[in-house]
This record gives structure tokens, sequence and C-alpha cells, in this order.
């Protein structure tokens, strides 16, 4: 346990280091010194958070895998360093979503008495202020309430989804796509595909998992690995796949879908890799005990 932890302390002064030394890019509403230690702490809690959901927080090498694949494969994760207002903001923003997502499976299957006003006014903020994620996130919600709908309202995580699709259903509203004609031209739906597709092929955490992907079913063992995972993210896997769902009508915008098809893959990687390390643990022959001879 006291190697977790100073692990998270060496992400942190890391990450404050360079805040630190390098060259700063734009002028502080706040001073350095505010600016750059919260900075590095949102960080830390960003990879604390992501690996909390990802199953990664539990050895050091998790770790330091998670905090590899957020500033690898995190949209917008350059903002991290700007070293000004805009990094605490966009790490704050970056914070929330792992954090409600974490909140979600954390009671999900709980019954709590209490509390059910604060779940949903989180479920509106969430949802509204993250246009990247907010229609795919809404989707998996909804489908796994319906799944388990015989059950959904004497569970504690009800307010969080009702608060969501609230937050969802006020940020279309706010959307102008629907008073043009483009959602009901296939013509105009076929191109946008093919666009946001042809984007997705020039970010590094789409390749990259579609390698991991096209890996694992390569064989029957695998596959039945990659269902397994599958399952045990489940809600992360329907994200996922709405998110792609999402890129043909885009009605908050095309860079918004392609920035939510990439956050969900660098979860998606993330599953993937680990495992893949647990298959190359598997595959390393153990060491064979000294034969004493007589």
């Amino acid at each position: 346990m006291m190697k977790l932890y100073l692990t998270y302390l060496a992400i942190f002064a890391v990450m404050l280091s360079a805040l630190a030394l390098f060259p700063k890019t734009g002028g502080y509403i706040w001073q350095a010194e505010i600016i750059n230690p919260l900075s590095a702490l949102l960080f830390t809690l960003l990879v604390y958070l992501t690996g909390r959901i990802a199953h990664s927080a539990q050895s050091v090498t998790g770790i330091l895998c998670t905090a590899l694949f957020i500033l690898l494969f995190c949209p917008d994760s350059r903002h991290f360093f700007n070293r000004d207002e805009t990094a605490v903001v966009e790490l704050s923003s970056t914070c929330i979503v792992p954090f409600f997502i974490s909140q979600y499976t954390r009671i999900s299957n709980k019954n709590f008495k209490y509390g059910y006003f604060l779940m949903l006014l989180m479920g509106i903020f969430c949802s509204y202020t993250h246009d990247s994620i907010t229609i795919p996130l809404c989707a998996a919600f909804l489908t796994l309430s319906y799944l388990q709908r015989d059950r959904l309202f004497r569970l504690a995580c009800w307010p969080m989804v009702i608060g969501f699709a609230i937050g969802t259903t006020l940020t279309l509203l706010q959307s102008a796509y629907w008073n043009s004609a483009a959602w009901g031209d296939l013509t105009a739906l076929s191109t946008q595909t093919a666009d946001g597709f042809a984007q997705l092929w020039e970010t590094k955490v789409f390749i990259f998992a579609t390698l991991l992907t096209i890996y694992f079913l390569s064989s029957r063992k695998r596959r039945r690995r990659l269902w397994r995972i599958s399952r045990e993210h489940k809600l992360l896997t329907y994200c996922l796949l709405y998110s792609f769902c999402a890129i043909p009508f885009a009605p908050l915008g095309l860079d918004n879908a392609i920035s939510g098809v990439c956050f969900f893959c660098m979860f998606w990687a993330l599953f993937l890799f680990q495992h893949l390390l647990a298959i190359l643990r598997e595959r390393r022959p153990k060491p064979q005990p000294p034969v004493h001879r007589a």
C-alpha cells in the first residue's frame, strides 16, 4: 500500500516539476505558486479516479500506465500543461467524468435512503457541462436502466440516471442541429460519417485501441477474455459503442463526437492493455527451483 501512495506522490512531483520548469504560455489570474500545485494535484486525482474505474490502481505498474495513457490519449491533454487557468478548468472538467462514473458504479447495486437530490443535481451538472460524452453516456445509462428495469427504482443510482437524462435533454434542446435539414439527409449523414471516421484514423488512441481489439479477436481464448472485459466494464463498453453511433448525427458537433469516441477509446485501450500485460506475465517462464545434488 505504501508503494502505491509513493507512486501517486511521485506523479504529483513530476507533474509539478514539469509545470514549474517549462516556460509558461500565458498570463495568470492567480499566481503560479497556486496554479502549478493545483494542476499537479488535479492530474494526480485524475490518474487515481481513472485507475479506480479501470482497476489499474492496485499496482505501481498499473498506476504508471494509467498516467501515461492519460497524457498520450486523453482528449485535449495538451491543455494540462498550459500553466494558467485553462489547465485548472480542463483538469477539473475531465476529473468530473470519471468521478461521476465511479460513483454510479459504486452505488449502482446499493439502496440508499438519502442524498437522492444531490445525486440528481450531480447528473444534471455532469451531462450539461460535457458535450463530448453526454449523448453516449446518457444512452448507456438508459440501456442499463432498461436491463435492470424491474429493480431500478430500488437502487440508489436512479436519481443520477434521471439527472443525467435531464441534463442531456437540456443540452440537445439548445443545439441548432434540429433546425437544420441535415439530420434527415442520408447523403449528408453518410458524408459526415466518412469524415468522422477519417478524423478518427488520425488519432493515436483510436488506432491503438483498434489494434488491441484485433489482437484479442484473433484467437478463441482471447475472445473469451475480451467478452469478460466487456461484461466487467459494461457501462463503458456501451458508452464506446454509442459514441460511434453518434458520429453520423453529431447533434452537438462533429468535433465533440470525435472527442467522445477518443475519451472512451482511452478507457477501452487501458482495459485491453492491462489484460495484454497479464497475458505476457502468464507466458513468462517461471524460475525453476535449484536442484540439490547429493
